[in-house]
């Protein structure tokens, strides 16, 4: 669970200091919190809930994030999932990171949408992928 900690901060962090892109990504426009959070769910079999946005990280260009963290260690997984304002956002914050997220988690990127995912048990990391590259 501290693992989970570290990373939804990183990622925070990452997210409240990178400018925001002005680029938009027509292929993933639209996509909503509540889709992008579906899908997540199913590709992953978790449940995530939504977590705080802090209102520098809001400012600059997260709109949503949802974890799995209260059930993490009982789902043998930890995911979390990030939506930003654009793909450009998404870009600066994965490149921001990339070296911060521990091993052997995966960044997973889509559009404006971000996923950082774990285990410690069945890898659903490629169902993930997969899934919303389908959006």
């Amino acid at each position: 669970m501290l693992r989970s900690t570290a990373v939804m901060l990183v990622l925070t962090a990452a997210i409240a200091l990178s400018a925001c892109g002005s680029g938009d990504d027509p292929a993933a426009a639209g996509i909503s919190a509540r889709s992008a959070k579906a899908t997540v769910e199913r590709a992953a079999d978790v449940k995530l809930v939504a977590q705080p946005v802090p209102d520098a990280a809001r400012a600059q260009g997260l709109r949503a994030s949802f974890s799995n963290a209260p059930t993490a260690a009982q789902d043998d997984q930890a995911v979390f999932l990030f939506l930003l304002e654009d793909a450009a956002v998404a870009d600066k914050v994965k490149e921001a990171v990339r070296g911060s997220v521990p091993g052997p988690s995966q960044l997973i990127v889509r559009g404006e949408i971000l996923v950082v995912y774990a285990t410690n048990g069945s890898d659903h990391a490629a169902q993930v992928k997969k899934a919303l590259n389908a959006l």
